[in-house]
């Protein structure tokens, strides 16, 4: 047993290490740390704030879904005494598929076709017929769409073309549109 000094106007409490660590584990606290023996450590105000966060928990529980819990284990270890008798619901995630953005080149007079080629297999993975088609397209229409992302991953291309295309010396433009 470990013993704990408390306050003045605290009733002391003495509990085992189990005892405490079950308490955590009632609370959903994934991790917990036994603090050293020391002047004024107050185990009844941890275990106060336990009941307290166990409550907040509990209180603040959206009853939308149909699939209900018990806020306790109804186990040996945890008998149910008729205190902890409320029910949890919980609410489903909602989930939105991100908005989706074009990878565009632009045409221009002085980028070679090889050159739009090899950006579209090296940054796009296109094959080669793929590469060849989108690059006629930009060609013939002013622009062609060389993949569709999620705006941080079509951002990301868009400047990794770029910056390649001028480091090699060419004018090449691409840009994202929003698909929306």
């Amino acid at each position: 047993m470990t013993h704990f000094s408390t306050p003045k106007g605290r009733k002391a409490t003495t509990m085992t290490k189990q005892v405490m660590q079950q308490r955590f584990q009632q609370m959903g606290t994934m991790e917990w740390h036994m603090p050293s023996q020391r002047e004024g450590f107050d185990s009844q105000s941890l275990l106060d704030d336990a009941d307290l966060h166990a409550e907040n928990r509990s209180m603040c529980a959206v009853k939308t879904q149909a699939h209900r819990i018990d806020a306790h284990s109804h186990d040996e270890d945890h008998p149910d005494d008729g205190q902890h008798d409320a029910d949890v619901m919980l609410a489903p995630p909602v989930l939105k598929r991100p908005p989706q953005y074009a990878v565009v080149l632009m045409n221009d007079d002085y980028t070679p076709m090889d050159f739009v080629i090899e950006v579209l297999q090296q940054y796009f993975a296109l094959n080669l017929d793929r590469a060849t088609q989108v690059m006629l397209q930009v060609h013939h229409e002013g622009k062609g769409i060389a993949g569709i992302y999620p705006r941080d991953i079509a951002e990301t291309k868009a400047n990794q073309v770029n910056n390649y295309a001028r480091s090699q010396g060419h004018p090449l433009l691409c840009q994202i549109e929003s698909q929306e």
